[in-house]
């Protein structure tokens, strides 16, 4: 009987000490949402199309969009993480960045003001798990 005491004792001790540094652990970047840097993704939109990767890892992710067309254009993207967009259109030779974090998937990138010039101004965008680690 005092056997099965001092196991309970040595429980509840081990317990008490692991609790007592969970706030420690979490504060010290435990979590690896938290300490993610995200990847910076260069896209341009021109007149004819949106120039970009088309396969991406998960993760936190920095889309740095570049007006290179003559015209006024923007940036949207829709899929499993849901709809984004650029706050406001881009003339030419203007930037604008969009962050988010990219879940497995499929998703349309498209420009939103550019919508009747179908396939040339869209981009399927296939997002898959970040197998490497080398982020974050």
């Amino acid at each position: 009987m005092k056997t099965n005491g001092r196991r309970q004792m040595g429980a509840a001790l081990l317990c008490a000490v692991l609790l007592m540094g969970l706030p420690f652990f979490i504060a010290c970047g435990g979590g690896k949402a938290k300490t993610e840097e995200a990847q910076l993704i260069q896209v341009q939109v021109t007149d004819d199309n949106i120039q970009m990767p088309k396969s991406l890892p998960t993760g936190k992710t920095t889309f740095q969009v570049t007006n290179t067309g003559t015209r006024e254009h923007s940036f949207e993207i829709t899929g499993p993480a849901g709809d984004q967009k650029l706050e406001a259109a881009l003339k030419p030779g203007e930037s604008g960045s969009l962050d988010l974090y990219l879940d497995t998937g499929t998703y349309r990138v498209y420009c939103p003001i550019d919508q009747n010039h179908g396939e040339s101004m869209q981009v399927a965008l296939v997002v898959h798990p970040d197998t490497t680690g080398s982020r974050g």
